[in-house]
């Protein structure tokens, strides 16, 4: 499967080309399988992204992820996309790096 356009940082150009199988591909890139609590934490994200336009950094990350029924914490959210967490699953779900994310 080829991959679609992704920007100098690695991070998809336009988030209308996101698909599930693009999820899949770059979580296997970042050794990760994806399981329930990965795709609810992508189905959150990318709801909030289509309704702000904002790619949220960790803090706002773990609070969105609490109020809609996702992993309790940033440990919990560390658990499951590793220790740059916000920045990976914006990259698994298709959006721009979050602001204030290294």
């Amino acid at each position: 499967m080829a991959l679609a356009r992704l920007n100098e940082e690695g991070f998809l150009e336009d988030y209308e080309t996101w698909s599930p199988d693009w999820a899949a591909a770059i979580a296997r890139e970042e050794s990760l399988d994806l399981d329930d609590a990965h795709w609810l934490c992508i189905e959150i994200v990318r709801r909030f992204y289509a309704e702000t336009g904002v790619a949220p950094a960790n803090r706002p990350l773990v609070k969105l992820l609490d109020a809609g029924g996702g992993p309790k914490g940033s440990i919990a959210l560390m658990q499951l996309f590793g220790g740059r967490a916000a920045r990976t699953l914006a990259r698994i779900a298709g959006l721009p790096r979050p602001e204030n994310c290294l």
